[in-house]
């Protein structure tokens, strides 16, 4: 797909476009069944090395990566499952009701999450929150689609079922989405930022808000284990901007007069008129 905001923007990263499907790609990069893998090095693979990459139900072993992408919430299949995962989002060990189970399932996950297990990931500062925000403030999607995919945006063809497009930005591309974002809506409000893993921040947000009259971005990359993660292939001033697919589209139609074609912005990016 050629598309106008990437041609005015010029960004850095190549964005990124979530395409719904039943069918895959042979040569897509996807984690092996049964082998845990972070959805944000899906998106990352796409991003910073142009692979076409995905998943599937049977492939995403995250309980939270497979809600964010759209695979079923499952948090609270059980009683217990709901308060090991409240507490996981809280203060981990100290906001487990079960400390002995809790403290049982520290010791079953790899090295290097026990710290995050141990102490929690602290969005929320109760269980009791977390347990509030994953029963009513989560995306709740079960889509009819075998795979999501993360293509990177020129390797996408436009009658693509694509649901959203992300956009890897520093400060100053930041500054020109945001300004073209709020130019094609009424109002003071095109951008969210909202409480949930950074996988939630790409997929299920975006997918929320696609559904609504007046869809908004959802700034993302901003969860402290999510940058730590993503520290390894973007500097820390890299942040996403997801935009839900209405919004893409509408973007797109006014990038070629925006923003991006006043003096103003093309000083500040270095391209002296």
């Amino acid at each position: 797909m050629k598309s106008l905001i990437v041609k005015n923007l010029q960004p850095e990263f190549e964005p990124v476009a979530i395409v719904w499907s039943d069918t895959i790609p042979a040569n897509v990069f996807q984690f092996k069944k049964g082998k845990f893998g972070c959805v944000l090095y899906l998106f990352a693979e796409a991003c910073t090395r142009g692979k076409i990459t995905g998943g599937s139900r049977e492939s995403i072993m995250c309980t939270g990566g497979r809600a964010a992408l759209g695979f079923g919430v499952d948090f609270d299949a059980t009683d217990e499952l709901l308060d090991r995962h409240a507490a996981l989002f809280s203060k981990g060990l100290k906001s487990s009701k079960n400390r002995a189970a809790y403290q049982a399932q520290i010791e079953a996950v790899p090295k290097n999450w026990k710290s995050m297990f141990e102490y929690g990931e602290r969005r929320h500062c109760s269980a009791e929150l977390a347990k509030e925000w994953l029963l009513n403030g989560l995306p709740r999607y079960n889509i009819q689609y075998k795979y999501v995919l993360f293509k990177p945006l020129s390797r996408t063809a436009a009658d693509e079922n694509v649901r959203a497009v992300i956009f890897p930005v520093n400060p100053v591309e930041l500054s020109g989405l945001v300004t073209l974002a709020g130019s094609v809506m009424q109002g003071t409000d095109s951008v969210r930022v909202l409480q949930g893993a950074d996988c939630n921040s790409l997929a299920a947000f975006a997918y929320a808000e696609s559904e609504l009259a007046a869809p908004r971005a959802v700034m993302g990359m901003l969860g402290v284990d999510g940058r730590e993660v993503m520290r390894r292939r973007f500097r820390d001033d890299i942040v996403t901007l997801t935009l839900p697919a209405p919004l893409f589209f509408q973007m797109e139609q006014e990038a070629d007069d925006s923003v991006f074609q006043i003096p103003s912005w093309k000083k500040l990016v270095n391209k002296i008129v």
